[in-house]
């Protein structure tokens, strides 16, 4: 009795080292897994950061001209001014509707998998599954400048001067590699009340714009700083 007794728990002894070393190893493997994500994340968050810095960099870059434009035709219109030349780069950038975009797979793939549990901490959990709220924002009023670019200002212009190009040449701007001849380009704007209002228009959208770049970034920092604790 005393051998068996002694072999029941020599078995019973072992089968919970083997649960105990089963757990030990699948929480190494998550652990291992979960710095592993956290490595990802930072990678994409940094970069997502550094790209909604550069399309601010183009919004304000777009605001800046939009502000030449409207001083410029407020300016002739003050002198009577029936036209004024203006670059055409000034009015590429005002044409211009850039769209802000970043590429998350890992988040992506974490919350359609339901693995997004794996991150022990919790405040990063919350945040990243909260994250894109202010990117939808920014997106929105994005959509509302893009509209006025293409429908009022557009028509607008064509129904007053010739714009062939204008298109190409912001295409070229956001590309670098505008020549040094298009570059120098200008043409002749009429002055009236229609064409500086939508150019108001189109600066206040720009405007408002610009501002949602900043809940944006402080929310990119934010999860940023949340990964470097949680490694």
């Amino acid at each position: 009795m005393r051998r068996l007794a002694l072999e029941s728990v020599v078995i019973i002894a072992s089968i919970l080292a083997a649960f105990a070393l089963d757990t030990w190893w699948d929480n190494a493997q998550e652990r291992r897994e979960e710095r592993e994500t956290l490595e990802a994340l930072r990678t994409e968050f940094s970069e997502a950061r550094q790209t909604v810095e550069q399309y601010r960099s183009i919004q304000q870059r777009i605001l800046n001209s939009l502000a030449f434009v409207s001083d410029s035709l407020n300016r002739a219109l003050e002198r009577g001014s029936e036209t004024v030349s203006l670059p055409d780069t000034a009015l590429a950038w005002a044409y211009m509707p850039p769209t802000t975009s970043v590429s998350l797979g890992t988040l992506q793939g974490l919350v359609g998998s339901g693995r997004l549990g794996i991150l022990r901490d919790r405040e990063l959990r919350s945040a990243l599954g909260s994250w894109g709220y202010e990117l939808a924002e920014l997106a929105e009023e994005e959509a509302e400048s893009r509209a006025i670019a293409y429908g009022d200002l557009d028509r607008t212009l064509r129904a007053r001067m010739n714009t062939f190009g204008l298109w190409a040449t912001a295409d070229s701007l956001l590309k670098g590699t505008l020549s040094p001849e298009a570059r120098a380009a200008v043409r002749t704007v009429p002055v009236d009340t229609e064409v500086l209002g939508v150019i108001h228009l189109r600066q206040n959208l720009s405007l408002h714009t610009l501002d949602e770049f900043l809940p944006l970034l402080e929310a990119l920092d934010s999860i940023v700083r949340l990964i470097h604790e949680s490694l």
